[in-house]
């Protein structure tokens, strides 16, 4: 959890688990400056022009990934705490870059945490869904996808586990920070 004097925390979990709800309480709790980082508005920032047009892939979700570990270490430099939320892993990458970033986030003295709860209330939570930077609420259907890429590709043992099927965003919030 701590990189020298910085707290580093990162929050895995499917589309609609709450990354977003507990990031943002994380970063109004923690003492001085902090810095959130978003794997979904880095991968929505990168787009290739193709010859039909725009398209976003599932690789700027991996390139994203991959630039988070020196996005992290130079605002530690600069003295933030790091609250980070992760995507879901992609089919195609099959959680290699995952396991490879909470790795290398642990190395980093980082809380490497996994929002888990059951599909059903992940569904529920998606009707709901506003989203800070603007997600929106996913269709069912990827909801169900994204969920499934989380169980199959995420490896349990690698990460803080937190169920959050009957906790709210200030409940998850004070267990990471161990309140």
């Amino acid at each position: 959890m701590k990189s020298s004097d910085r707290t580093i925390i990162a929050l895995y979990g499917p589309a609609g688990i709450g990354k977003t709800s507990v990031a943002r309480k994380l970063a109004n709790k923690l003492p001085g400056k902090t810095a959130r980082l978003s794997v979904d508005v880095m991968r929505d920032m990168t787009c290739v022009r193709l010859k039909g047009g725009w398209k976003e892939s599932d690789d700027y979700i991996v390139a994203a990934k991959k630039a988070l570990i020196p996005m992290t270490r130079e605002y530690v430099k600069l003295g933030y705490n790091i609250v980070i939320e992760v995507t879901p892993p992609t089919k195609d990458d099959g959680g290699k870059t995952d396991r490879w970033l909470a790795a290398a986030l642990k190395k980093m003295e980082a809380k490497v945490c996994l929002l888990h709860a059951p599909l059903e209330v992940v569904l529920k939570r998606n009707e709901k869904r506003r989203g800070e930077f603007g997600q929106g609420n996913l269709s069912r259907k990827l909801t169900e996808k994204l969920y499934g890429y989380c169980e199959t590709y995420l490896d349990k043992k690698d990460y803080h586990v937190i169920d959050t099927a009957r906790a709210g965003a200030d409940k998850i919030t004070r267990s990471i920070l161990g309140q």
